[in-house]
């Protein structure tokens, strides 16, 4: 957690010989029997799509496989084949040969219960965040990938499985997490090979509409309650080139919502006409978590990193310490000079 009297530089993850890192990881995994996959905590759909897509692929190449994530699942994401398979729990007496970690770009990031590493084995981290912190034994990153899932394919096509090898269930789960991570392939991180996996992965039995139907036609009555509450707090700074909006308990209880309901919300800050910044400040007892959007002028990754966040270029968070009305008007502040600095190129 960040606090507003102290600063620090973001780290870029760029791995000196991806291939080397890859042939490594997928040496360990051939050797191995028995596997865990994990994620950041909560899950979104590229976490828990890379999971499953390295789940159901090593589940076919022969390995056992066990999938942790310490907090539920999100309802939304429920459908994906093989959610229901995820433990919030490791059985007493569990042992595996390595612990494959997906999305995930700091390792407080796995939660406080994450085992200990006589229980998990070395850690591979596939990771495509632009920002983190160097963890794990093997670290499979890469920036330019557009979501994690196509990490997880690519270890396993290094493993030999192939696109004529992919099960409706493994092409559902990377589709997902193509989706979830380029905006239906809207956002400057579409590359050629998301289109190419996303067009084997219709071929093997994933659908589009289907997905759209789980992921962006499934909406709460409550979710809509809990957007007029929200929109009714933007604030323009910067020229309006930066919108913020704010989400409080209170707005949450009114409105009858759940986590579930409060993920697109940052994107309507973003979406205003000559708005290069979205902002959603998410109060909570102790602490404001900040959601970030841009629209890529502004790398919004190295904003969330002053404050001790990370994530994508166009898209990262950060928590910082806020306990009261004066501490959170101190972080808004420091936020909005963090912004400001960005939008003029003078941010380090």
């Amino acid at each position: 957690m960040y606090d507003v009297s102290s600063m620090s530089k973001p780290t870029a993850a760029h791995p000196p010989d991806f291939a080397a890192a890859l042939a490594e990881a997928a040496h360990l995994v051939h050797r191995g029997r028995r596997f865990l996959c994990a994620a950041h905590a909560p899950v979104d759909g590229d976490a828990l799509g890379a999971m499953l897509v390295t789940a159901h692929g090593l589940t076919a190449l022969g390995k056992e496989v066990v999938l942790l994530s310490p907090e539920p699942i999100p309802a939304r994401l429920g459908f994906l084949p093989g959610a229901d398979r995820v433990l919030r729990r490791l059985p007493r007496g569990s042992r595996f040969d390595a612990t494959l970690v997906h999305d995930t770009g700091a390792r407080h990031l796995l939660g406080e219960r994450f085992p200990e590493r006589e229980i998990s084995g070395p850690l591979i981290v596939l990771d495509h965040h632009a920002v983190s912190s160097e963890f794990g034994d093997i670290g499979v990153r890469d920036a330019s990938a557009a979501s994690t899932g196509v990490l997880s394919w690519r270890l396993l096509g290094e493993l030999g499985l192939r696109e004529q090898d992919m099960s409706p269930a493994l092409a559902t789960a990377l589709l997902t997490s193509l989706v979830e991570d380029t905006g239906w392939f809207r956002y400057s991180s579409t590359n050629p090979e998301a289109l190419r996996l996303a067009a084997a992965c219709v071929a093997a039995g994933a659908s589009p509409w289907g997905l759209a139907l789980e992921l962006e036609e499934s909406s709460s009555p409550a979710s809509l309650r809990l957007l007029r509450l929200v929109l009714g707090t933007l604030e323009l700074h910067c020229d309006e080139r930066l919108a913020l909006l704010t989400l409080t308990d209170d707005m949450m209880r009114e409105a009858g919502a759940t986590p579930d309901d409060v993920p697109k919300l940052v994107n309507y800050a973003r979406s205003l006409r000559g708005v290069e910044v979205g902002a959603l400040l998410t109060h909570g007892d102790r602490e404001m978590y900040v959601s970030l959007r841009g629209k890529g002028r502004v790398d919004v990754a190295r904003i969330a990193a002053r404050f001790g966040g990370g994530g994508h270029h166009s898209a990262a968070g950060c928590t910082i310490a806020a306990t009261d009305e004066q501490s959170r008007a101190a972080a808004r502040t420091a936020l909005v000079q963090a912004v400001a600095a960005a939008l003029a190129g003078e941010l380090q």
